[in-house]
Parts: structure tokens; sequence; C-alpha cells
């Protein structure tokens, strides 16, 4: 999904903004509550991601696993999903009051207010619509409990290679700032007797780039941000971006077989999963589901459809003749993908993380090696008689 800018006509005529995550900007103005003949625009908000990561509260992902077992388990003690989270979940934290829950109906529509992950409103609307709401919201805790042990695995290489691709950066960028500045002066202002090398040359060239060019700089790492779609499809072929290219195929086709596991057994069919993943889905993931709508009518199978390269090659090959399985096969064929897209999709995530930290030591000892031989090493070797 993405976030939208509504910007309409309050009742004392002034014009206010209302920020609203959608798939389309029709979405967008429904789920705002705004009369259409008060809005004034409707547009896309390019950093909605960033401003509600940094200033919308969620519970953390072992707070929401245990509100779902108890809201299970007060569900199956005959109470409502409504009554059950007034008296299991700290919504007042997240800055939710009794107000905003009473407007709420449907359990997705509940999961969705508290910023629960996507897995739990996802299985709440398939345990609604089953009648297994209580099942369902157990699944999910223990999906999302299998994902946070997943993820803990390369935790901590991967917060280690993004500690050394900031001090890398930092490193970059620090050292020509303070080295390329003063050799400058110590040279062209105070005329010392040092003796300029190609390095200290780059080590001041660096420095009169960052300080005259940083407006342009700054304008291309917006620019990037802006239009990250297009420059990743250009460059996600490339060596190393390949590896997170290549992680986020396999993590899509995780993420695909946790939810047909989780769907097909609330008593989906796969047109009802694909459909239900379609509207649910935003961006390429969107298109692959629309994509996969419409083989499913043309009557490919599933095996089929998955023969893509936007998938993991794994999937096709094991769901080769998947309906012919009886259910137990089935069970057994979607546990044994799912265990090896994780391991896989753990595997990137270590090569991708060893790839990074070695990047950045890489820039680190480069700049401490060009602050070294550009700056400190002429100034120690300077002769007064020179």
């Amino acid at each position: 999904m993405a976030f939208f800018l509504v910007k309409f006509i309050g009742q004392e005529g002034t014009i206010l903004t209302k920020r609203v995550e959608a798939v389309t900007q029709e979405e967008a103005i429904s789920l705002s509550g705004v009369s259409d003949n008060v809005i004034q625009s409707v547009v896309v908000d390019h950093f909605g991601g960033i401003r509600a990561a940094l200033t919308d509260r969620r519970l953390p992902m072992n707070e929401q696993v245990l509100a779902l077992i108890t809201l299970a388990s007060k569900l199956e003690s005959g109470k409502t999903l409504g009554r059950a989270i007034l008296e299991s979940v700290d919504f007042e934290k997240l800055g939710i009051s009794r107000e905003d829950l009473a407007r709420c109906d449907l359990p997705a529509e509940y999961f969705k207010l508290l910023r629960f992950d996507e897995t739990a409103l996802l299985l709440a609307d398939a345990g609604d619509r089953s009648g297994k709401l209580a099942d369902s919201l157990k699944r999910a805790a223990e999906t999302l409990r299998s994902r946070e042990r997943t993820r803990k695995e390369f935790a901590k290489p991967m917060f280690t290679a993004v500690l050394y691709g900031i001090v890398g950066v930092a490193a970059g960028i620090g050292f020509p700032l303070f080295g390329g500045s003063m050799m400058h002066k110590f040279v062209y202002e105070q005329k010392l007797p040092i003796e300029v090398t190609k390095i200290s040359e780059i080590l001041m060239g660096l420095n009169t780039l960052y300080t005259t060019q940083w407006h342009l700089m700054l304008l291309a790492v917006v620019l990037g941000f802006v239009f990250k779609k297009r420059l990743w499809e250009v460059t996600r072929g490339w060596p190393v971006l390949q590896l997170f290219d290549n992680r986020t195929r396999v993590k899509r086709g995780l993420e695909f077989i946790q939810a047909y596991q989780l769907l097909t057994t609330s008593g989906y069919t796969n047109p009802m999963v694909f459909k239900f993943l379609h509207e649910r889905s935003t961006g390429e993931p969107r298109i692959m589901y629309e994509t996969a709508q419409q083989a499913l009518a043309e009557g490919r199978e599933i095996g089929e459809i998955f023969d893509d390269p936007a998938w993991p090659k794994i999937i096709s090959q094991n769901l080769q003749g998947f309906e012919e399985q009886t259910p137990d096969g089935r069970a057994r064929i979607l546990e044994n993908l799912t265990e090896a897209l994780t391991e896989i999709f753990t595997q990137y995530s270590q090569r991708i993380a060893g790839l990074v930290g070695k990047i950045a030591m890489l820039v680190l000892v480069s700049s401490i090696l060009l602050f070294a031989l550009g700056f400190y090493v002429p100034l120690v070797t300077m002769r007064p008689g020179m």
C-alpha cells in the first residue's frame, strides 16, 4: 500500500490535510471519510512510509503474538472480539481511544487500527469469513513467532554490517572534510613547505566536492528516493544488488506459501486465495497476483503459474502436479517449501550482511589510508628548509 495526502476544505473554510494508507486514490478517498465535494486534491505522499515509521506507534512483535493468543482464548470463552480487545490490548498506549474501536466492525478493521502485522489482518479476515476466527488468530500468532525467530537468526550479523556501513560512510565523508580543508589551509593559505602528493590532491578534491556540490548530491538522493521504483528496475540486475533482488523474490515466495497454506486451511479455494491476495497487495505483487488470477481462469495449474522469473524457481518445481496430491500430501509439500524458502532467505540475508560488512570495512580502511597518506604523512615529513 501507499500513503496519500487528501486535502479538503474544513468546516471553517480552511484547507486541511489527512494522511491515508490505501492502494489507489479512489480507495484513499473512501477511507478518508471526507465528502467528495470538499476534496481539493489527492496526491501520493512519497515520504509517508518514513513518517509513519517514525510517528506511528505499534506493539512490538512479541506483544502482538501474546495479544493474539490471549484474544483467541477469550473468543473461545464466548466473548466478542471488541470486548476482548478492550480487556487485553493496551490500545491507549497506541494513541487509540474507545471511540476509535467502536467504529470498527470487521476483525481486520480492529487489527488494522491497532497496527498489527499484515499477517494478523489477513488471517483475521479469513477466519471471520470461515467462522474460525479463534483458530486463525492462533495460526497468526504461530506464524509471527516463527518469523520473529527467523529474523533474529540474521539480525546480529546484519546489525554489525549496518554499523560498519554507518562508520564507513561517516569516515568517507568526515576524513576528507577535515583533512582536505586543513591541508588546503596549510598549503595555499599558510604557505607551509608541504609536499603535496597525488593522494593529498584527492583528499582536497573530495573536500571541494563535498563542500561545493553537497546540494546536488542531496538532490540526487531525494530524486533516487522519489523514483526508487524506476531506479530499482534499472539496477536490480547489477552484481551486488542482484543479491537483494534474489532475497526479495525469496521473501515474496515465502510470504505467498505461508499465506496460501493458512488460507487454504481456512477453506479458501485457489481462485479465492489469489483474489484475496490481489486485493490486499500493492505494486509489483498486485500485478503478479492479477496475472495469476487470469492464468487460473484459463485453466492453468498452480505449478505453471509460478514458472516465472519473478518467483523463486523452487516454487514451480515443487508445485508441479500439486492438485493431484492428497490433502496430507499438499500439506507436506507446503511445509517443506516453507522450510526450504526460510533457509534460502536466511542464507541470502547472511550473504548480504557479510558483503555489506566487507564493503563498509573497505570504505573505512580506504578512508583511514587516504587521511594518513594524504594528510598525516606529508605533515610529519615536512622539512622547514624546503
